[in-house]
């Protein structure tokens, strides 16, 4: 059967908005999974054959919100006359059927929210409660009654004992610390009703506030400290490379060496130093060849003038200059 034409996705839950019940649903703790294998639609949360106007599809979480696309069962006559009244606008609320652990009930930030349920059935409802209205039910399905609701609730908020109490607590402004939390909040101690939860945010903005600051100095010192650690890396490596520089300048290494000796300098100057101290300087080629003015041949006098001639520079020589080479040689 083809779906009907649908308007808008219903929004089964929005964890932002408190319900009359006086707590507000953690959407991403919303068990999907009994309700994915049979997600029925019900008229105002009866639980009859009877009383089953279709189904619901396409239902996801986004953010905050859970919501779904109705499929009503147009063949059901009154099932067809609640999916016209939605498609003309006049039905536009639903209320979620939910299982839920007294243990996940809590209170956060003074505000009581059921962070963990099992959404059994979704049901169109003419006029619900608040934008996002809910049926709490018993693990066997039973409807749990309105003071059941509102003692169980109750129960989870320090300092309430009345359960006859209305539900809301915006004006509930105490709060039950453990000690390890008085302890890093600063406070000495807490009254047998609990601390104002004025003062106990005023501690945590405090601390947060310290926090923001501590991290902005200490972002400022490892910016300072790595400026420094390059500046000095720099140093270092200016050092070596001018040390290296003047050691091939005085034939001591080759110059192919260079960066070999330059990294030693960078992960030891005094290694370096003491290296190059233990390598001799070698003589300045031209200085014990000098050049003659006819042809631009160098003159050689003696064996160690001979040997700082290329190769073919000696062969040259011996042949140029047989006589002077017998000299040389003896």
């Amino acid at each position: 059967m083809s779906k009907p034409p649908v308007i808008k996705p219903f929004v089964f839950n929005d964890e932002t908005i408190e319900n009359t019940y006086g707590f507000s649903i953690l959407t991403e703790g919303i068990d999907l999974t009994r309700f994915s294998k049979n997600p029925v639609m019900l008229s105002d949360h009866w639980n009859s054959n009877w009383n089953v106007i279709g189904k619901w599809f396409d239902v996801k979480k986004d953010g905050s919100i859970l919501t779904g696309l109705p499929d009503f069962d147009t063949e059901d006559k009154d099932a067809a006359a609640i999916s016209g009244k939605v498609e003309r606008g006049y039905i536009n609320a639903c209320s979620m059927g939910i299982i839920f652990d007294r243990e996940n009930l809590t209170v956060v930030a003074g505000k009581v929210i059921l962070t963990k349920c099992e959404l059994v059935e979704v049901s169109i409802v003419p006029v619900p409660s608040n934008a996002n209205a809910v049926r709490l039910m018993h693990a066997d399905g039973k409807p749990m009654e309105e003071k059941e609701i509102q003692e169980l609730s109750l129960s989870v908020i320090p300092g309430i004992k009345n359960p006859e109490l209305n539900l809301n607590i915006d004006n509930m402004k105490k709060i039950i610390l453990s000690v390890a939390t008085l302890m890093a909040l600063g406070f000495k101690d807490q009254p047998t009703d609990g601390l104002d939860v004025s003062d106990v945010e005023a501690k945590v903005l405090g601390l947060s506030k310290q926090v923001n600051d501590l991290t902005v100095k200490n972002e400022a010192l490892e910016l300072a400290a790595k400026t420094a650690k390059d500046a000095q890396e720099a140093a270092t490596k200016l050092a070596a490379t001018q040390k290296v520089d003047l050691a091939i300048t005085q034939g001591k290494i080759p110059a192919d060496k260079k960066e070999a000796f330059v990294q030693l300098g960078i992960t030891s100057p005094e290694v370096l130093e003491a290296t190059l101290a233990m390598i001799p300087e070698k003589q300045n080629f031209s200085a014990g060849v000098k050049t003659l003015t006819g042809n631009g041949a160098p003159e050689v006098k003696t064996m160690e003038d001979f040997q700082k001639l290329s190769f073919d520079a000696q062969l040259a020589f011996k042949n140029d200059n047989p006589e002077e080479y017998k000299k040389i040689v003896g």
